[in-house]
This record gives C-alpha cells, structure tokens and sequence, in this order.
C-alpha cells in the first residue's frame, strides 16, 4: 500500500512532463550593416539571455552589431541584400521567411535568406 507522500510524489512524476513542454524557449538574430554578418541564439530561456547570446556571437564579426529580431516559442528568419535586411518571425518558418523577404525588399534588391531558426517549441 503507498503512503500518502509516495501517492504525492507519483502525482508530481506525472505533472512534470506536461509543465517541461509547456517552457517558454526563446531565440534572438543580431546583426552588422557595416560587416553584413550576424549572430543568433536558439532555445534559451528568457529573452535577454538569448539577445546577449546573439550579440556576443555577432560582435565576433561585426562592429556595429543590434538586435535585429527576438522571439518566444516560434520561427525566426534574417533575409539580407547588398543594401539591407530583413527580420521577422511567425509560428512557423515559411511565414518567418516570407515575412523577412518582403521587409528586406523594401530595403534592398537581390534579398536572400541568411538564417531561418525555430525555437523547440
């Protein structure tokens, strides 16, 4: 016969799956006009983790390098031109892209996908 605590600790066991899927994941692009180079962080777990990961990783390349994008629980894509980029995110990367092409071509002609990323969840 289980104790009471035990009986506890079994419903514990069955909640801790369904709060691990339900974790909040976050990814961030950073990106260098002058150098056209960029950074990115994926399945971090808050926001200013992933944006510092991301401008950490860029400035190995860039001197100028932002923040360009940051997401929670979705797709993210960098598209960039000889004369811009583009960021954007959607939940799902076709739309991240999509949406990405469509601002750099406001900026730049000859737009091409750069990196396109989703976070796990």
């Amino acid at each position: 016969m289980l104790r009471v605590s035990q009986l506890a600790a079994l419903a514990m066991l069955a909640v801790v799956p369904c709060v691990a899927t339900a974790q909040e994941l976050f990814g961030a692009i950073a990106y260098s006009e002058k150098a056209q180079k960029y950074g990115w962080a994926n399945n971090y777990p808050t926001r200013d983790d992933a944006t510092k990961a991301a401008l950490e990783f860029c400035a190995k390349n860039g001197p100028d390098c932002r923040v360009v994008l940051w997401f929670r629980n979705a797709c993210g894509a960098l598209v960039t031109g000889p004369n811009g980029h583009g960021a954007a995110w959607a939940e799902n990367r076709k739309m991240a892209i999509s949406r990405a092409t469509k601002l750099c071509a406001e900026r730049s002609e000859a737009c091409k996908l750069t990196r396109s990323f989703c976070t796990g969840n």
